[in-house]
Formats: C-alpha cells, sequence, structure tokens
C-alpha cells in the first residue's frame, strides 16, 4: 500500500511536537536532583521541633513563664544547617587533621586544651568562653545563652566550622512539605572560609567588613600570624591616639585568664620586619612602654595611659624580659638606621636598654640570669651598651 509522503511527514511532525511536551525519564531525574536536599527528614522534624521550643527560650521571650533553656543539641542543630549553608557557598569542608592543625595555630587549642583561656570540650564541640573574668562553673552554666550575653564562640568537631550562638528561626525557613530554605549571613561565610580553607579573599573581605572579629582573634585568642591582621590592630590602636603609641603594648605583652606572662611574638616580628629609616613609630612607642615599666603610669587620673599601671602589673623577671625583647628591635634598628639623614626620626640619644639600664641596673644582671630570654643578639648588644650617647638629661662625662 503506497502512503502519501505528504501525509507522512504530517503525522511525524506532529508526533515529534507531541514528544517535546511530555517530560522524558531524563528530565525528571534532574528535576529531582535540583531540587534535592542533603538533611535527612528526621532532622527536618527535629529542626522543626526546635523552633518550636526555641519559641519559648529566653533569648527569645524574656517575659514568657517557663522558659526553654537551650542546650547543646540546639548548637548541634544549627551547625548542621550552617554547615550545608556554607557548602552550598564554596565552603570546603576539612579533615579532622587540618580543622586539628588550625585550631591549634589559631586558636591555640593542642590536644583539646588551652593553656591561657577558659575553653569547655565536649565530643561534638569546643566552647570559647567570651567573659573570660567569670568563674568556671557560671561559665558553664551559660555556656548557651545568646551572644550578647556571652560573647561565646564555639568550633563544631564534627562540622569542622566555628560560629557563634544561632536561632533556628534566622538560619532556616522550612515549608509545609518538608523543603527549606537556608539563610546564610556573608560574614558567617567568610570566617569560615578564612578559618579552615586559607581563603584569601575572605580575608580580604573581612579587612574590609569584619574588622572586629579580625581584633577578637589577635585580642581574645592570641592569633597573631597573619600581618595583615598585626598591621590592622597596630595602626588602628597607634592612629587613634598618636601621643599614646606606648598602648601597642597592651596587644603584645598581657597577663592571660590564668595571670600568666604572655608575649606575642608575631606583633614582635611585624615590628621588626616593618620598621624603616623613616618610620620607627612602633619601636619608640615600645621604648615610651619601657620607662613607664619601670618609673610608672602618670599619678594624675586625667592623664593615665594604662587601665592598670604596668609597672605594678609584672614581675622584675617579666619586665626585663618585656626590655629585652624591645631592646632586640631596638638597637640592631638604631645601627642599621640613625643617621644624620634620619636624625628627625631617630632622634633620641640612647637606646631604651641603656637608658633603663642606667637607673635600673639591675635589668641587666635579670637579662643575664637567664640566659639572654634565648635571644641570640642579646649578649653582642649588652657589650656594646657603653658606646651609646649617654641618657637624654644626662650629664656628659
Amino acid at each position: 500500500m503506497k502512503i502519501n509522503k505528504r501525509l507522512f511527514f504530517c503525522i511525524m511532525l506532529l508526533a515529534l511536537n507531541s514528544c517535546k511536551n511530555k517530560p522524558t525519564q531524563n528530565d525528571s531525574i534532574l528535576k529531582e536532583e535540583i531540587q534535592k536536599q542533603d538533611m535527612p527528614l528526621t532532622i527536618i522534624e527535629e529542626i522543626k521541633q526546635h523552633l518550636e521550643y526555641q519559641k519559648r527560650s529566653s533569648n527569645e521571650n524574656e517575659d514568657i513563664e517557663n522558659p526553654y533553656e537551650r542546650n547543646s543539641r540546639d548548637l548541634e542543630l544549627a551547625s548542621i544547617v550552617i554547615f550545608e549553608g556554607l557548602k552550598n557557598n564554596g565552603f570546603k569542608a576539612v579533615s579532622d587533621e587540618v580543622f586539628n592543625e588550625k585550631i591549634k595555630e589559631i586558636f591555640g587549642i593542642e590536644n583539646l586544651k588551652n593553656l591561657h583561656y577558659k575553653i569547655h570540650v565536649t565530643d561534638s564541640y569546643i566552647t570559647l568562653f567570651g567573659q573570660q573574668k567569670e568563674d568556671y562553673n557560671f561559665l558553664i552554666k551559660n555556656e548557651f545563652e545568646g551572644f550578647a550575653d556571652t560573647e561565646n564562640y564555639y568550633l563544631l568537631r564534627k562540622e569542622h566550622l566555628f560560629m557563634e550562638p544561632h536561632s533556628l528561626r534566622y538560619i532556616i525557613k522550612i515549608n509545609k512539605d518538608n523543603s527549606y530554605k537556608i539563610i546564610i549571613e556573608p560574614y558567617l561565610i567568610h570566617r569560615n572560609k578564612y578559618l579552615f580553607n586559607n581563603d584569601k579573599a575572605s580575608l580580604a573581605w573581612l579587612l574590609n567588613n569584619d574588622k572586629s572579629f579580625l581584633g577578637t582573634l589577635l585580642e581574645n585568642f592570641g592569633y597573631d600570624k597573619e600581618p595583615k591582621i598585626n598591621k590592622m590592630m597596630l595602626d588602628s590602636i597607634y592612629n587613634r591616639n598618636p601621643q599614646r603609641g606606648e598602648l601597642i603594648a597592651n596587644l603584645i605583652f598581657i597577663k592571660d585568664s590564668y595571670n600568666k606572662f604572655q608575649m606575642r611574638e608575631g606583633l614582635l616580628k611585624y615590628i621588626e620586619d616593618n620598621t624603616r629609616a623613616k618610620d620607627n613609630r612602633y619601636i619608640y612607642a615600645l621604648g615610651d612602654f619601657a620607662y613607664v615599666l619601670y618609673d610608672g603610669d602618670v599619678k594624675d587620673d586625667a592623664y593615665k595611659v594604662f587601665t592598670e599601671d604596668p609597672s605594678k602589673k609584672f614581675t622584675d623577671v617579666e619586665k626585663a624580659e618585656i626590655v629585652a625583647n624591645i631592646a632586640n628591635i631596638e638597637n640592631p634598628a638604631i645601627e642599621k638606621y640613625k643617621s644624620l639623614a634620619s636624625s628627625d626620626v631617630w632622634n633620641k640619644s640612647g637606646s631604651s636598654l641603656y637608658n633603663i639600664s642606667v637607673s635600673h641596673p639591675e635589668v641587666i644582671k635579670i637579662i643575664e640570669q637567664h640566659n639572654y630570654f634565648g635571644l641570640p643578639k642579646m649578649k653582642e648588644i649588652i657589650a656594646k651598651l657603653q658606646e651609646e650617647a649617654p641618657p637624654t638629661g644626662a650629664d656628659p662625662e
């Protein structure tokens, strides 16, 4: 039987158009993959339950009777949500090994211990307490209160991330069909990408948008290994009041939460590396601090520089170690840079160590007794002291 070619062509064209309007098996699979979300239904249901609990939380409603006390499970559920949100925004999950290396480098936590500030370690998280002066039992009791009350941060040991407390209602919206939307603030993405992925673009974002957090890394946790953060903090303190530049010492020479002396060598290294023939601001600021260390802060409250007088804050050995570390930078810099051309900058007649050693000769004895505090240049620096000009105000011999 002959088939009309024109009729056959029309039938085939209709069939093709009809097929185009029907979803193929591949199209259906593609839609499922696009709509697929990682959290299991059991977690979704638990989050929904805790969303209801948190409506009775004192963090959400102070006037409610019988308020819900948030606990570690609220933290863990928030971390699951945030972790998925971070991955969707380019965060790369890290191994236990990388996580442990990072928390050692950045937070000083080694073998789940920190010698300088109070933390709480569990199998699933580490709490970095914000109110270090409070009693440890008080800190534990209020561990999951809001950030405004505690200033606590958490390191999640399973998800390997860093976060503050988050109310679930601010980070996830769950629909009736259990699909959901995660809301992640940019600062949380960039903090974690910088801390654990070593993301330089995120560091740049934080330097522009989240300086207070970077300051917290240095001031609260002692992270002094990033030159850009060191510069930001030193510049901020010094430029706020150049006449009281010695305040930068509060960043460098501290007493920790257990009243133990601690020195931030990364900041000293930054000052050493960034001192120039025409820029000795930080060296001279530390020199001014050395005098306050021995002679005390001014008596008049209106002109006091420090909240706590450094001459009373540090022991004699700690003072000698501080002065030695200042001299370890200052004296070689004087030798390298001081000239007639730079006399407008390097204008002191003697180094801080020389001037202090005249009025407090015991400082040299302490430095020598403690094997120069491990500073390889100090023996030679002390040997050259008598070659210096007499201290300002002294009569020449």
